[in-house]
């Protein structure tokens, strides 16, 4: 078992120097673009580069996928249900944002044609005319109500995730938490924080979540729930202090706290609804590694390639962005840097995904191989059912 660890740490080092690579290439490859102005390969080579490493580090983890199956992380809250959760929010909101554009635009069209035949033509003669457009102005009016109402109810869908992924943050380093410190960071009242709490808890965003009314503490797991209903212990002069972030790991997350707002920054000038949807994603992805930062600051180096080439590439990428977008008669050639662009944010989305279930891989190996260790020693000493000979 002790060679089983040997093992697994092996891949664990190997996986790691593997997405280091990757983002010296991919920090390579932007930076020959942006310099050259020239994207025409952009996109395929990062392509080329993430399918490469990932498809090389699936192997090396499947060797021993069925060693580690039965290995769980001890997690607050469902990654995969959030992500699918956003992932529909964001289609619901395209597309309702594509309704109320048809909506719109058809009821200009048509609303514009019955106002200028009837002031040239007045009412008795205009009257045929507006009645048979109006069979096809209800129908983009009500389009566009719909897709209006919609986008509404999507918008604030995704506000509700984005005070989730701040509820979370705060909670990176500890299961419990003062109600009055998640509604300043939301900048809302004490009330609506918990009605907040509730329906996440109810919605399984949180799936060991408990509200303390009395106390006005949110408790993130059943353990520190049970654990605050216990009565006082005696005051003691020393006080439990908290584990202080790793100077790497406090690095990283203000590297990426400055490229979430230059991103959002940049997101806010570009008019594509479809570009700035991929600059939401690229936002959450980034927000998901510096949360796994947060909670496991010992693993910082493994995702450190991340602010160290990824993050400046990006907003060297978005800037040029912003420039071609400003050229008022923009040319073949510029379009297509644009379209490049464009596609390498998907790639790069990609990437960050990848490298964030990595993450996730490399943490649920480690405590399988750990797990497994502590298991023989146990069994050689003869405390469990399967006793090993010493």
């Amino acid at each position: 078992m002790v060679k089983y660890k040997y093992i697994m740490k092996e891949v664990i080092c190997m996986s790691q120097n593997d997405w280091m690579d990757l983002g010296k290439n991919i920090g390579h490859t932007l930076k020959n673009a942006i310099d050259t102005l020239d994207f025409t390969e952009l996109n395929r080579s990062i392509e080329k580069t993430v399918n490469s490493t990932t498809s090389m580090i699936n192997n090396k983890i499947k060797q021993y996928s069925t060693a580690v199956k039965s290995a769980t992380l001890n997690q607050k809250y469902d990654i995969r249900k959030i992500t699918k959760i956003e992932k529909k929010i964001k289609s619901q909101l395209s597309g309702y944002r594509a309704l109320r554009a048809i909506g719109g635009i058809g009821t200009a069209i048509f609303l514009g044609f019955d106002l200028i035949y009837l002031l040239l033509e007045g009412w008795q003669t205009a009257k045929p005319a507006i009645a048979g457009s109006s069979f096809l102005l209800i129908p983009c009016l009500i389009l566009l109500i719909f897709g209006i109402a919609g986008t509404h109810t999507a918008k604030k869908q995704s506000s509700y995730m984005k005070r989730f992924h701040i509820y979370i943050s705060n909670l990176s380093k500890q299961d419990m938490v003062p109600i009055s410190s998640l509604s300043e960071a939301v900048y809302g009242t004490d009330a609506s924080t918990i009605a907040d709490l509730h329906d996440m808890i109810a919605d399984r965003l949180f799936l060991q979540g408990h509200v303390d009314r009395k106390k006005n503490i949110f408790y993130a797991t059943d353990e520190a729930f049970e654990a605050g209903t216990l009565p006082d212990l005696p005051h003691t002069a020393v006080d439990d202090e908290e584990t202080p972030l790793t100077p790497l790991a406090q690095s990283m997350i203000q590297e990426g706290e400055r490229t979430l707002s230059r991103i959002r920054h940049y997101n806010d000038l570009i008019k594509d609804a479809v570009v700035s949807q991929k600059l939401d994603t690229l936002e959450q992805n980034i927000r998901h590694i510096l949360v796994f930062i947060q909670e496991h600051p010992e693993d910082a180096e493994d995702a450190r390639n991340m602010t160290k080439h990824y993050l400046p590439s990006i907003e060297r990428l978005l800037e040029t962005y912003v420039e071609l977008s400003a050229y008022p008669d923009p040319g073949d050639n510029i379009q297509k840097s644009k379209r490049d662009i464009e596609n390498t944010l998907d790639t790069l989305n990609f990437a960050l995904s990848e490298l964030y279930d990595d993450l996730f891989e490399m943490t649920s190996m480690e405590v399988a191989s750990d797990i497994s260790v502590l298991e023989t020693l146990l069994a050689r000493e003869g405390l469990t059912k399967d006793k090993l000979p010493r």
